[in-house]
């Protein structure tokens, strides 16, 4: 699902033909194991193979940018209100009011919108 999204975004960003195929190989069928080395010995035990769904990889030369894309949008709605500031995987939401009933009301229209998108976007 996320990585429908995802590809939905590229879509939507202009990454369409051969690049939208590359995109989609890369993000299909993705697996890894875990490798645990004992700090003690030289001894190392590894996990079974096991597919990547629905999220990204993080060790990723692409993490960044692939980050950056999906949450790109979460600011279209909510910064006619308030002020949201994204910097690679942190978004910090900046909520003003002119008193504490504004304030109030503002702080929670802006997370029923966060609400929303966080539940359309997984």
């Amino acid at each position: 699902m996320i990585h429908e999204i995802l590809l939905d975004k590229l879509h939507f960003y202009g990454i369409l033909g051969v690049s939208e195929d590359w995109f989609r190989s890369y993000l299909a069928n993705r697996r890894q194991k875990v490798q645990v080395k004992s700090p003690n010995t030289a001894q190392k035990f590894f996990s079974d193979w096991g597919t990547i769904i629905n999220r990204f990889l993080r060790r990723s030369i692409l993490w960044p940018l692939l980050l950056v894309i999906y949450t790109n949008d979460l600011h279209l709605r909510i910064n006619s209100i308030s002020e949201t500031i994204l910097f690679a995987d942190d978004t910090s939401v900046v909520i003003t009011g002119r008193n504490l009933g504004v304030f109030c009301a503002v702080s929670n229209l802006v997370l029923s919108y966060m609400i929303k998108w966080f539940a359309s976007n997984n």
